[in-house]
């Protein structure tokens, strides 16, 4: 069996006939030691009897390193190792990793200026999404050089690279903006899929719809496009009723007031402002939510998770039953291969290796399945 490799909670994870591996990312590894080297040494500006004296000591509440952001955004195959991008703090970087311990990483390009988000490897050469939260492009880098060049442009959200089998085409996922009737930006319009030609250097809109998101395009053995396809909710058509929200302004106003006000007294006094509820009482309700954050997408797991072994899935994940896997025929038809997908790949036998938030699993090409590892919101699936 191949190596089927994944991502969770900034490790990386290695399947064989012999068992699971994990491996750390160094980069991230190193970044946060320094961030905890620099912090051990400002320490006695802020704690201990000088800092009293001076007045400019700080209570120390909580380690500040663990709540850095640091995340493996994307993960693709270059030859017998991973080529990967990081998001370190305010930092982008794009890297390349041979799956052995204690072994540095290869150096491509790191930038503060910008990040880097799902890549895609061909080759030599390597698709990425790149930019910020409010605007991303499509950028093709040389992994000998580091150097990029921008192939998209405008207004848009762009992202999920994916290299077609022989390489001549780039697919990737494109959102425009959301506007409201009077013009006023309100959100990210529905991602359709594009098609990159990397020969005459052109672009063609493949599929694209009003109510779905469609993302993470790639080809299958067959020349077949998969991808995901998620409802679209267009925040543009929920704002309401204007003259009530304009009635009720001076009302929410007050209310995130005593809200903001209601945080401080449980963060820095232990209780809350509100009778009847302690710091104590609101931070187990914190611990009880069962909120995820995938994608931009707030799911809430516990529910699901109880809704798909009603269905009686065999392997019944977190992920909400219509994120569908679909393939695209050559004659425009659209079949469901599989419900409740966060993330998968394609494998060389036209095997489907998913993720459904709760385990990573093999899709055979018969429909049926087999469980390869649980594991709780594995993405970035490559075989190597």
């Amino acid at each position: 069996m191949k190596k089927i490799i994944y991502t969770s909670n900034n490790r990386f994870f290695v399947k064989t006939d012999a068992g699971i591996d994990d491996y750390d990312s160094r980069m991230i590894t190193k970044y946060i030691d320094n961030l905890k080297s620099i912090k051990r040494k400002n320490e006695w500006k802020t704690s201990g009897t000088g800092a009293r004296f001076m007045s400019t000591y700080i209570p120390e509440r909580f380690d500040e390193t663990e709540n850095i952001m640091t995340s493996i955004n994307g993960v693709s195959v270059y030859g017998d190792e991973l080529v990967y991008s990081v998001m370190l703090g305010g930092t982008g970087g794009l890297y390349r990793k041979i799956l052995e311990h204690d072994i540095d990483e290869g150096h491509v390009m790191a930038s503060n200026e910008t990040q880097i988000y799902k890549i895609s490897v061909s080759d030599g050469n390597c698709a990425a999404s790149i930019g910020n939260m409010r605007e991303r492009h499509i950028a093709v880098f040389d992994l000998k050089t580091g150097h990029y060049r921008e192939i998209t442009e405008g207004d848009t959200l762009e992202d999920y690279p994916s290299y077609s089998n022989d390489g001549s085409k780039i697919y990737f996922s494109s959102a425009g903006f959301a506007v409201s009737p009077d013009g006023t930006v309100t959100g990210i319009g529905p991602y359709s899929i594009c098609c990159y030609y990397n020969k005459n250097e052109s672009m063609d809109e493949i599929l694209a719809s009003d109510k779905f998101n469609y993302v993470m395009p790639k080809e299958d053995k067959g020349g077949n496009m998969l991808f995901i396809k998620r409802p679209y909710k267009n925040a543009a058509e929920n704002n309401g009723n204007i003259l009530l929200d304009i009635a009720m302004f001076p009302v929410r106003i007050v209310k995130a007031i005593g809200g903001l006000l209601n945080f401080f007294s449980i963060m820095f006094g232990g209780e809350s402002l509100r009778s009847g509820k302690s710091g104590r009482d609101t931070k187990s309700k914190q611990r009880g939510e069962k909120d995820l954050f995938f994608d931009g997408n707030v799911i809430n797991s516990e529910e699901i998770l109880k809704e798909n072994e009603r269905r009686g899935e065999k392997f019944p994940g977190v992920i909400p039953h219509n994120w569908e896997l679909v393939r695209l025929g050559k004659d425009g038809s659209q079949v469901c291969l599989k419900k409740g997908v966060m993330d998968y790949a394609v494998c060389e036998n036209g095997d489907i290796i998913y993720s459904n938030g709760s385990a990573v699993i093999r899709l055979l090409n018969d429909g049926s399945e087999q469980l390869i590892e649980k594991c709780r919101m594995a993405t970035n699936l490559v075989e190597l």
